[in-house]
């Protein structure tokens, strides 16, 4: 065993020597090898214990602790000094705590020809969208509407509103990356009502808030974004010139008048009484109609019933001598309507099935009609002709449009 003089003093002088180490542990005579051997680290004080693989025996409370998981911020003593003081020392009114920019690393302010530069780049930003927004409204008018099948079009209003809109966005970014305030506030939550006070302190904020974004102080930001505001909505108006004339007062005409006769839509001849047999139905227009396409609302099924079948009293008052005279658009989605089935009276449409009883004021028996078909009062005159007595008093069509 070796005395204390031969004790290694060091790591190096603990491992050995390699070559030694890498002998046969036997010589050839049988004898065990002089080998090179390792001290633990019970007996090298202070060496082994800086390295990361340390003996069993190595005390806890000398043994250094392995630091696992995320690492903290980089900060000083000095900034969690102020975090501390921030948090423990009373908040103000609103009850919140606020946190230097500093906190943050971001211990120097931007310069004023730093803040200058980025408020060119914001007013850039959004001159350019009002650039974009302004050259959308003029493709609309000078780009052909129907070159390469729309695709000019299509590319001139769909790449200036998206210049205009990212233009518009980057602005915003970029004035809240570099022009506002940073600071960490934390506030306690309250309860969820709003006394008056707590409102009248909301708004005192909201026009911190304001003050805070510079709008008062910074001409150009401020001009620029009421601009690019005042016109970004120009191409919305006038991309609604695609949606057509308006309306006005057409879809409640029909083009009947008080007197008209009623005219086969297909030979444009007059009827007359006795054309129609018992359960015969015709398709009726206006008496020098132009086309049916300026006359959508006017074709009127007019139907002949046999003595007594009518039930309706309201119906058999409109009626002239067991005829009567009803719409043939649909109520439901405006289809033509002509499937009439003359034992049942029933009238069907073929769009989506909605059923009406003919007898009983076209009342709805089935499908997803909303309402009855509208009738029009009719009469013979000197002649022997029929003629309109009183036009529709309802909407003619699809149910929606009694509700605009």
């Amino acid at each position: 065993m070796n005395n204390d003089d031969d004790t290694p003093k060091t790591a190096a002088e603990a491992a050995g020597s390699p070559l030694k180490r890498g002998k046969h542990p036997v010589t050839t005579g049988g004898e065990p090898a002089d080998r090179g051997t390792s001290a633990s680290a019970g007996e090298i004080e202070g060496e082994v214990l800086r390295r990361s693989n340390m003996a069993t025996d190595v005390p806890d409370t000398v043994r250094p602790r392995r630091k696992v998981g995320r690492r903290a911020p980089v900060q000083s003593h000095v900034t969690e000094a102020q975090e501390q003081a921030h948090l423990s020392r009373p908040s103000d009114d609103e009850g919140t705590h606020f946190l230097p920019e500093s906190y943050y690393g971001d211990d120097e302010p931007m310069s004023i020809r730093e803040e200058k530069f980025a408020e060119l780049q914001v007013a850039g930003l959004f001159g350019l969208a009002t650039l974009a927004s302004l050259a959308t409204c003029v493709a609309y008018f000078a780009v052909p509407m129907h070159d390469r099948l729309g695709q000019l079009m299509n590319y001139a209003l769909g790449g200036g509103l998206s210049v205009a809109l990212l233009a518009l966005g980057a602005g915003f970014v970029l004035w809240a990356k570099k022009l506002l305030p940073h600071d960490k506030a934390v506030q306690e939550r309250h309860a969820l009502h709003s006394p008056e006070e707590e409102e009248l302190l909301a708004e005192e904020t909201f026009f911190k808030g304001v003050a805070a974004t510079g709008l008062g102080s910074r001409k150009m930001l401020r001009r620029s974004l009421l601009g690019i505001v005042a016109v970004l909505p120009l191409p919305a108006v006038v991309l609604l010139k695609d949606l057509g004339p308006l309306p006005t007062k057409k879809l409640t005409r029909t083009g009947w008048k008080v007197g008209d006769r009623l005219v086969d839509a297909t030979t444009k001849q007059p009827v007359k009484l006795g054309d129609l047999e018992i359960g015969g139905i015709k398709t009726v227009m206006p008496a020098g109609f132009p086309s049916t396409e300026e006359f959508s609302l006017a074709p009127t099924m007019l139907i002949s019933f046999g003595p007594g079948e009518i039930r309706s009293a309201r119906e058999l008052a409109w009626s002239k001598y067991d005829h009567v005279a009803y719409s043939k658009i649909c109520t439901h989605a405006g289809c033509p309507i002509s499937l009439y089935e003359q034992q049942t009276h029933h009238l069907l449409c073929p769009c989506h099935q909605s059923t009406f009883d003919m007898a009983n004021d076209a009342n709805v028996i089935f499908g997803p009609a909303a309402r009855r078909l509208p009738q029009m009062k009719i009469d013979v005159d000197s002649e022997g002709y029929f003629v309109v007595k009183r036009p529709y008093n309802v909407p003619v069509g699809p149910s929606y449009w009694e509700r605009g």
